[in-house]
């Protein structure tokens, strides 16, 4: 190999890796806003069957809310019937 081989298989390496990191990896990541609130619904949905779980086997005090208390704990709030963070 030449003496310009390694360097240039190494920058163009650093090259692939920056593009997979700025675009592919970088749009996986990310939640569109717009699945936002279901993403965020679903989190409550499982919330608020492991509270009522609670409740049902005596752990949780049954005066709690488990609708409030599963919101406080995952920083959301309902606006118009979607969760969204505060």
């Amino acid at each position: 190999m030449s003496r310009l081989g390694k360097p240039l298989i190494f920058l163009a390496m650093i090259g692939v890796a920056y593009w997979y990191w700025t675009g592919p990896y970088q749009h996986s990541a990310r939640t569109p806003p717009e699945d936002s609130p279901k993403k965020n619904a679903e989190i409550m949905a499982k919330c608020i069957a492991g509270e009522n779980f609670a409740i049902a086997d005596g752990t949780r005090d049954p005066g709690e809310d488990p609708e409030a208390v599963c919101a406080e704990a995952n920083n959301l709030v309902e606006v118009n019937g979607e969760w969204h963070r505060k």
